[in-house]
């Protein structure tokens, strides 16, 4: 037999016996940690796929409020069309347009709209339009006909023959002409119109001389199939009336079949045509995310197109990219905890193992055969629990995509822990190290270890500075849907093994403090317990893992917390009062409304308002503001009674002096403004001189909050800043001020006053209420989620942390038990037992909870801008971190758990000794 093969058969042989044996002795410990190596690794693998669900979730509910703005409407080009086309964009042209060029949208409609008509049937006046809607693609019909008949094509006349000689024929001579056409249920019962006995006809005047009358024959009603499909967007009159007619126009449904009658009316060159295609949210992935977004951007490259699908799908990306920043941090800092609690388990293990490991070793067994009999059977109860874990994620959660770095390397260190702990252990057994005779070599010795140890610390702490400041500064690298920034997620265990290793050095000398108190007391528990304790002040991994958990704990807590206290803020600054009114407020309807509104009971203040966009404010035609015409002492009143801040100088923007307009401007635009020889400011078409007379906190929006993705930029309008001018006071320099479009409602009983006088039954006008904005941003999938995770991960460290004391103590009974059986016969008693057993714990736990509840409180100061809280929150700005201490309360709570459970614990460990019995015996 070779060398080799000796070496071979010595290192390998019984090693399959040898393990068998061994795990049969300790198969509680073995069955325990493959328990918590599956409970982890399910937790690690299903928590991305719920949240990647969830991100499914709130992507289609993104869109799908969207509505119109997510919707891509290509525009018909520029008459003349061609001869051959009777509708501009319909039919096949719809389809090429946009399903050739785009995926993951639904069937174009083709959309044609004939100007306004003045009509008539009966005694009723009213405007009309003619509209009709085509999806060729689409084999449902859009409507469906409850009363009378669908409408048909009337056949026009033959077009006249040329004359002989080839000159063309005369135009025919203008003639009546008619179209059958359909209208809403809705519709028809607010006007009064009944098709059931037959045709109902309507005179249109299209306002030209040349162009002879035109009958609409209604010969049916029709409920739409989908009401909330977006194609109705476009079209929203075909299914509602207008609450007073002669205001707006009714929309008369002509349907495909009748769309050449339509055309032959007025020409194709009258009609204004689009395509439009809403995206099939039904079907949509994340994966299909990028692809969609290329396509539109290369659309609108090719064609002229209107949409907001780009905004949206940016929107929702930096939502979910801030969404996955919070939830990297807790789900691998609970991942990290429960690898160190396995590294624990596998500590144990080896600690119960060590005098076989050593007899082992003195007889001669090589390092290798030690690592191998571990990893016989380290890895076979690795690969089931990742089997088992596997297979109950895959039943749970099917068809999703996965994310399984950090599960492979939770798994690498239950694999690998034990195997080199038990190498570690045999080694120690017998070093085969000479120990110089001589003090001075000796001394040269220890430093040198303590240097490399001080360089190791060193190191560890630089990653973590380097870590940190990188995340600062350049924030989170774009990564694509469900992907997370790995230094984001590696941040708090980076902090925490820093925390760690200052109090290991801090420790002892807290201990030798602690201990000359406790000499000069009579009883034996203190001495004993701070004796104890010097040896627990130094164990580095139980340390770093209860500092993790706290951190974690601690961490999770204060992001609820911010993010609650974010949503809060967003509310008040996006609604501005209790209730907020957007729309067309200067009519006269509008204008009743709002005064019997300012006298309702409840109401305490009511502001109105409207906004200028891309103003020019200064000498030049730079800056570019957001001009907020308010009245100011209204608003100062709404505010107040908000309790929301108020500018001082609201109140002096209602004097004009001299002619000059005063104004308040944000800080950002008067610095890049020498206003001292006095300031023009753009209004509609005039320029007008102002005085500024402060700062202002308030900021422009893109009209009513949006309750989805895009709340986190209502407040972005593309300008540099805001200038805020009082509405009375504007209109004594000026005869032209913009529109009233927004009003701002304060009290407590506002909500009601609203709901009571039907004020968002007005045309055009949306209500919003700061409660019921912050309900529908706050339950939000994503938000939802991400709250749910946080609170989840609270009770799991909390467990971990019980885990880890409790395998801490076990790991540590032995010795423990040995000094304990010998004081025992001197008289030792169960009460200073369990001191002793505290006092070990007390810097473990003591460290852990003061070095964990800092980095927990003091990682999202640090972190900044990188954790992006604004999507998250859709907080205008700079979110402030809430340093709530309700989470530290439950840190301390769960370690004070932990640490009973770890006492009780040891007690059971010892319950059965007996005094007699360690007479006996001696000291075991």
């Amino acid at each position: 037999m070779t060398t080799t093969a000796t070496r071979v058969r010595a290192t390998t042989g019984g090693a399959l016996l040898v393990t068998g044996r061994r795990a049969r002795l300790d198969v509680g410990l073995l069955i325990g940690t493959a328990i918590l190596l599956t409970a982890t690794l399910v937790a690690v693998l299903a928590a991305p796929l719920l949240l990647g669900r969830t991100a499914e979730v709130a992507l289609r509910e993104s869109i799908t409020q969207a509505g119109a703005d997510a919707a891509v409407v290509v525009v018909a080009p520029a008459p003349p069309y061609p001869a051959d086309d009777a509708l501009p964009l319909a039919g096949p042209q719809a389809e090429a347009a946009v399903l050739d060029l785009m995926r993951g949208m639904h069937p174009a409609t083709a959309i044609a709209v004939t100007p306004p008509f003045a009509a008539s049937t009966g005694d009723l006046k009213l405007d009309v339009r003619l509209v009709t809607l085509d999806s060729p693609a689409s084999r449902t019909a859009g409507v469906r006909w409850t009363v009378g008949r669908e409408p048909i094509a009337i056949l026009a006349p033959p077009a006249p023959e040329p004359a002989a000689d080839g000159t063309p024929p005369p135009p025919p001579a203008p003639s009546a002409q008619a179209v059958e056409v359909g209208l809403s249920v809705a519709v028809a019962r607010a006007l009064g119109i009944d098709p059931s006995t037959g045709p109902v006809t309507i005179l249109l005047t299209p306002g030209r001389g040349e162009v002879p009358p035109m009958e609409a024959h209604v010969t049916g009603l029709y409920e739409p199939v989908a009401p909330d499909d977006v194609q109705w967007a476009n079209a929203p009159d075909l299914l509602e009336a207008p609450t007073d007619p002669p205001r707006g126009p009714v929309g008369l449904y002509v349907p495909p079949a009748a769309r050449a009658d339509m055309a032959a009316l007025l020409g194709a060159t009258m009609l204004a045509g689009e395509a439009v295609a809403v995206v099939d949210v039904e079907h949509l992935k994340l994966a299909d995310v990028p692809e969609l977004r290329r396509s539109v951007m290369s659309l609108t490259s090719t064609s002229p197109v209107r949409t907001g699908l780009p905004r949206v799908l940016d929107a929702f990306d930096a939502h979910l990219s801030a969404t996955l920043a919070q939830a990297s941090l807790v789900v691998a800092g609970a991942g990290a905890t429960a690898a160190c609690c396995l590294v624990l388990a596998g500590a144990l293990l080896v600690e119960r193992r060590r005098s076989h490991l050593s007899g082992e070793r003195a007889r001669g067994a090589s390092l290798l055969s030690v690592a191998l009999r571990s990893a016989v059977e380290s890895v076979p109860t690795a690969a089931v629990a990742a089997l088992v874990a596997g297979g109950v994620v895959a039943w749970w959660l099917p068809d999703g995509p996965g994310s399984p770095g950090l599960a492979t390397a939770i798994t690498t260190v239950a694999v690998v822990a034990p195997v080199l702990l038990a190498t570690r252990a045999a080694a120690a057994a017998w070093a085969g190290r000479r120990v110089p005779a001589d003090r001075r070599e000796r001394a040269r010795l220890a430093g040198l270890r303590s240097a490399r140890r001080s360089v190791t610390e060193l190191t560890a702490v630089a990653v973590a500075v380097a870590a940190l400041v990188t995340l600062r500064s350049r924030g989170l690298v774009p990564q694509g849907s469900m992907r997370t920034d790995p230094l984001l997620a590696a941040a708090p265990f980076l902090l925490a093994l820093t925390a760690a290793l200052v109090v290991v050095r801090v420790a002892p000398a807290v201990v030798r403090l602690a201990a000359r108190w406790a000499a000069r007391s009579r009883g034996l528990a203190a001495p004993l317990a701070t004796s104890r304790a010097q040896r627990g002040a130094t164990a580095l991994l139980p340390l770093v893992t209860v500092t993790v958990a706290v951190a974690l704990m601690v961490l999770s807590g204060v992001l609820v917390q911010t993010v609650h206290d974010g949503q809060r803020i967003a509310a008040d600054q996006l609604v501005g009062a209790d209730v907020r009114l957007d729309g067309a407020l200067d009519t006269d309807e509008a204008r009743e409304a709002l005064a019997r509104l300012a006298a309702a009971d409840g109401v305490e203040a009511l502001a109105t308002g409207g906004q200028m966009n891309k103003r020019a404010f200064g000498r030049g035609s730079e800056p570019v503001v957001t001009v907020l015409v308010v009245d100011t002492v209204a608003l100062a009143e709404v505010r107040r009674a908000r309790g929301l801040p108020v500018d001082d100088g609201l109140a002096l923007l209602t004097e004009v002096a001299q002619g000059r307009l005063p104004v308040l401007a944000t800080p950002d635009v008067l610095a890049r403004i020498d206003h001292a020889d006095g300031t023009l400011l753009q209004l509609l078409t005039e320029r007008v001189d102002v005085d500024v007379m402060g700062t202002t906190v308030l900021t422009g929006d893109n009209g009513a909050p949006p309750a989805d993705v895009r709340a986190a930029q209502a407040t972005v309008t593309g300008d540099d800043g805001v200038v805020v001018i009082d509405t009375a006071a504007a209109a004594r320099v000026t005869n032209r001020l913009p529109a009233t479009t927004r009003a701002w409602v304060a009290g407590p009983g506002a909500v009601q006053a609203v709901a009571d006088l039907e004020i968002a039954d007005l045309p055009g006008v949306t209500v919003t209420t700061v409660d019921g904005w912050w309900s529908a941003w706050s339950r939000a999938p994503l938000p939802a989620a991400l709250r749910t995770l946080m609170l989840v991960t609270v009770g799991v460290l909390a467990a971990l942390a019980v885990i880890a004391l409790v395998l801490v103590v076990v790991a540590t009974s032995g010795e423990r038990g040995r000094t304990l059986s010998t004081l025992r016969t001197l008289g030792l008693d169960a009460r200073t037992a369990r001191w002793a057993t505290l006092g070990e714990l007390a810097p473990l736990v003591l460290g852990g909870f003061v070095g964990g509840t800092a980095i927990g409180l003091a990682l999202p100061l640090l972190l900044g801008d990188a954790l992006r809280l604004t999507w998250v929150t859709a907080a205008p700005g700079h979110v402030p971190v809430s340093l709530t201490w309700w989470p530290v309360l439950v840190a301390a709570g769960a370690l004070a758990a932990a640490l009973a459970v770890a006492v009780l614990v040891e007690q059971a460990v010892r319950r059965r000794e007996r005094l007699g019995e360690v007479l006996r015996v001696g000291v075991r």
